[in-house]
């Protein structure tokens, strides 16, 4: 009897604690958060890799990077996000989560002005897209990546660019960083 009073004990104070992923009774599965979302993402892959391109035209490092998740939005849905669908999100302190996001911005802002040196001043227009990784659906979000764009200039020159992996969150579409593994 005492065991079963702290069993129900334990649980009813675990289901208390702030922050702690609930589960559904029927199910067992972990609840989604009611409404994952990423600010001013684009509608379509298509747009996304189009005002990606346009930016590096213009060598617009802030458009460019407008394009990629937010602090908020890579610690808030991408970290515990990615686990398999049905998993229970991942947890990460905020010190490896802050460090985790700090490793990717610098290494994606470093990344674009290393794209903007090389591709700006043309205009390019995307002659093929492909990824040299298999889509793969997490929990919160789907991952592309990482990208490979052919772009062709108004010289009619051609160009291979890698760049890194892309967020679907709801149907929009953001990248995750522009580093690149490959």
């Amino acid at each position: 009897m005492q065991r079963s009073f702290m069993t129900v004990a334990t649980v009813a104070l675990l289901l208390a604690l702030p922050g702690l992923p609930r589960a559904d009774a029927k199910s067992a599965k972990p609840i989604q958060p009611a409404k994952v979302q990423l600010s001013n993402a684009a509608p379509s892959m298509d747009t996304l890799l189009d005002r990606f391109v346009h930016a590096l035209s213009q060598g617009d490092a802030k458009a460019l990077n407008g394009l990629r998740v937010t602090e908020r939005e890579y610690r808030g849905i991408i970290i515990p996000g990615t686990v398999k669908p049905g998993e229970v999100p991942r947890t990460v302190a905020p010190e490896p989560s802050q460090w985790f996001w700090s490793m990717l911005n610098q290494k994606s802002e470093d990344m674009s002005r290393s794209l903007i040196k090389s591709y700006a001043g043309h205009t390019y227009k995307r002659k093929a897209v492909s990824f040299t990784k298999v889509t793969r659906q997490f929990a919160w979000y789907v991952a592309h990546g990482d990208v490979r764009l052919v772009l062709e200039s108004e010289t009619g020159e051609t160009k291979e660019l890698g760049t890194g992996a892309i967020a679907e969150v709801d149907g929009r579409y953001k990248f995750i960083g522009f580093n690149t593994n490959n």
